[in-house]
């Protein structure tokens, strides 16, 4: 039995490995050797003429020159074709790693995507016309012209998957590295939080001690697991320390307190072990801390407020986040009202002063693990995690209030200031912007409506024209 007809068991094979699979076994093994002859005849010619093309695309330039194409990639690719278009099956494994590190490579040195897609283009039309010139028969030709494309597709398409996954990888970590103190420094933001699951720790024992009625409160949905699940996350992407302390935030979340609660009275050991828990909680977050620098703050140097240039960051992360995990999200845009009046008769630096206040009383109104954006000169975002329509509603009722009592004294005379604002909840357009779109024509509406009050987008309200 030769090696084309060993029988595969698929279900040890990757999702891609099958891919790859499918492709090879929908070919006669006759056509698989004509085409690995053409390959070894013409590829020579093919790649010649792949990089003396690239070199002359003006965005492919900044990544090669004759010495490196030469030196390197000539033979490179070479390989790389008699590889994927050998006459006998590939290793399905070896194949998948090979264009996943092809991938890695490109995202690594930042060759564009589309950069990559017009080589690809060019190789395979290469090809193509090679198989046309060397084969004759009617019937292998087509059949030969589809298992190149289909081999050479695949092999692109999971360099590319490669490609984004990587790129994304680094995007979110220079996002976090520029976010990593939020506007606070570390040490404040540490004991921020180390203050948060302290308080959860309290509420938890009391209610055990006292035999709360059910159910008890669960450390995800507490200001530190929310704090975790949306800005820690951020702070400290992809390391080992944040996934230990949401391992044990599962543990307990699923196994100690459920035991707990059924127990009466309760066992002293499991007391001590959700003691352990927290403590190690505790302790692997001062060790994410002390191992994180401030590098850049990311607020608003007048407001403190996060700076809007990380909005696109943060809104595509949480939508992602409403999706995957089945949570809500609301956003409120605020706009103060009769800013540029305030502007003209106390000038620019009680317009600032004004700026200032309603930015804290703002701050003050949300939670740690809500984000704050300054949108525009006198406009707010706000980021209401895991907050559904009706609660938005209530907050941003709560901001109006709050800010209402505002009197700041710009030139010594007190001066009320207040807010329209607009409330949008996620209906599960992937699309963030779709969502500030909503929010943006609620605050519309709530200004045309007199200001100084709370409008709800809703599908009625997104049917009505614009003033």
């Amino acid at each position: 039995m030769t090696v084309d007809t060993l029988p595969v068991t698929t279900s040890s094979l990757s999702t891609d490995e099958m891919e790859w699979q499918f492709i090879i076994d929908a070919v006669d093994p006759a056509i698989r050797s004509l085409v690995a002859d053409i390959v070894e005849k013409c590829a020579p010619e093919g790649v010649e003429f792949f990089y003396s093309t690239l070199l002359n695309h003006p965005e492919a330039t900044p990544f090669l020159s004759s010495q490196i194409v030469n030196d390197h990639l000539h033979a490179a690719l070479l390989k790389w074709c008699r590889s994927l278009f050998s006459s006998t099956a590939p290793d399905l494994s070896a194949l998948v790693a090979t264009q996943r590190k092809i991938g890695f490579v490109h995202a690594r040195i930042r060759v564009p995507l589309h950069v990559v897609m017009h080589g690809a283009r060019l190789l395979k039309s290469t090809l193509r016309q090679s198989l046309f010139e060397n084969l004759s028969s009617p019937t292998d030709l087509p059949k030969a012209i589809n298992y190149v494309e289909n081999m050479m597709d695949l092999a692109i398409e999971t360099m590319s998957r490669e490609f984004v996954r990587d790129l994304q990888k680094e995007i979110e970590t220079d996002e976090a590295y520029r976010l990593v103190t939020l506007g606070q420094d570390v040490t404040l933001e540490r004991e921020v939080q180390r203050a948060a699951l302290l308080d959860w720790g309290h509420k938890i024992l009391l209610a055990i001690c006292c035999n709360a009625p059910p159910p008890l409160p669960l450390l995800e949905a507490s200001g530190f697991g929310l704090w975790l699940n949306h800005k820690g996350s951020l702070l400290f992407p992809n390391t080992s320390g944040i996934e230990h302390i949401k391992a044990a935030i599962r543990k307990i979340d699923r196994v100690l307190i459920p035991s707990l609660a059924t127990e009466t009275p309760p066992a002293a050991t499991r007391i001590h072990e959700l003691q352990a828990q927290i403590e190690e909680i505790r302790f692997l977050m001062d060790d994410l801390f002390k191992k994180s620098e401030a590098f850049e703050s990311g607020r608003d140097p007048l407001t403190c407020t996060l700076n809007r240039r990380f909005l696109p960051t943060i809104m595509a992360r949480e939508v992602a986040q409403a999706i995957r995990r089945q949570v809500p999200l609301s956003i409120l845009m605020i706009d103060i009202d009769h800013f540029k009046t305030i502007n003209d008769r106390y000038g620019h630096t009680g317009g600032d002063a004004v700026l200032r206040e309603v930015a804290e009383k703002l701050i003050a109104s949300c939670r740690t693990s809500d984000f704050v954006f300054r949108y525009g000169g006198e406009e707010f975002l706000v980021v209401l995690v895991e907050t559904d329509q009706q609660r938005a509603f209530r907050i941003a009722e709560n901001i109006r209030g709050n800010i209402a009592k505002v009197s700041t004294q710009p030139t010594g005379n007190a001066l009320s200031v207040t807010v329209s604002i607009g409330v949008a909840h996620f209906d599960g357009h992937p699309d963030y912007t779709h969502l500030i779109e909503d929010a943006d024509r609620a605050l519309y509406y709530a200004k045309e409506r007199g200001r100084n009050c709370t409008v709800l987008a809703t599908s009625e309200l997104a049917s009505l024209p614009r003033l």
